[in-house]
């Protein structure tokens, strides 16, 4: 039987993208990257931010990279499986 995850609520995932959000800010080759990989630029991030799919997007590109996963989820002392919960709640697959 495979153990139950609790999920997250959207607030709670929410909370959790943004603090992921301002880790990847803070940390200049780490923010280079995010902007190279979604097309964004240091002047259209802030509205981009502001958006609806900034969030389920940015998750996207950290599930999409399990280095940065990982330490991102040793930095903010939870699991990496709870970023993918705060993803999947962001992010539904549409057969769940």
């Amino acid at each position: 039987m495979k153990p139950s995850t609790k999920k997250i609520s959207v607030e709670e995932a929410e909370r959790l993208a943004l603090d992921v959000f301002s880790r990847i800010a803070a940390d200049g080759g780490r923010l280079t990257r995010f902007l190279a990989v979604s097309g964004l630029d240091v002047q259209t991030i802030r509205s981009a931010a502001a958006l609806p799919g900034f969030l389920a997007g940015l998750l996207d590109y950290v599930a999409a990279d399990e280095p940065l996963l990982i330490s991102l989820a040793q930095e903010m002392e939870t699991k990496p499986e709870r970023i993918m919960e705060a993803h999947r709640t962001l992010s539904p697959s549409e057969f769940e």
